[in-house]
């Protein structure tokens, strides 16, 4: 029965997704709240940030298993989404146009680590986040007006649905759709 036990453990084991806990999601906020801050002031945030922040919020290091690196990339994700939650109006007002908006959100978004450490989970899922310019271009490409309602079906942080209430100066009904809800 040796024989069988590893492969039904593995078997077992091949088809679970860890749901995070709600600690987590108070950790990857805490995290993202204080990646904002440097964020608004143009700070770089380099791997070396990224961890301390990510160690100070989970109670250890990726090396014990307190966090990954999955959960630190969606740290800086949720860190851009309250960067565009409270500079979003401003920056497009003083900017003028979406593409004059363009290059700055790409220096923002410049500012975060890239997803350079991704795990297996990631690849089998093909996970990928959608960068912040490409989320304008799709924003400007869709030509969304203030009577459309914009749904995102991703299971994402909702940078797409942020990104179109933040282009109509009055805002617009957006809705973002998650598994389970």
């Amino acid at each position: 029965m040796t024989h069988l036990a590893h492969f039904a453990t593995e078997r077992a084991l091949a088809f679970v997704v860890p749901i995070p806990s709600l600690d987590t999601a108070v950790a990857i906020l805490s995290v993202a709240e204080a990646l904002q801050t440097d964020l608004a002031q143009g700070f770089q945030i380099d791997a070396l940030r990224l961890r301390f922040e990510m160690e100070r919020a989970f109670g250890g290091s990726d090396a014990e298993g307190a966090w990954d690196w999955k959960l630190a990339y969606e740290a800086g994700e949720v860190a851009l989404v309250l960067f565009l939650r409270k500079f979003g109006r401003a920056l497009l007002a003083r900017s003028g146009s979406p593409a004059a908006l363009l290059p700055i959100l790409a220096k923002v978004a410049g500012l975060l680590p890239t997803h350079t450490r991704r795990s297996e989970e990631m690849e089998r899922f093909q996970q990928f986040s959608t960068p912040l310019p490409m989320g304008l271009a799709a924003l400007v490409a869709a030509q969304i007006t203030a009577h459309d309602l914009v749904l995102e079906p991703s299971a994402g942080t909702g940078l797409l649905a942020n990104l179109a209430d933040k282009a109509k100066k009055l805002g617009i009904p957006v809705m973002k759709f998650e598994k389970g809800a």
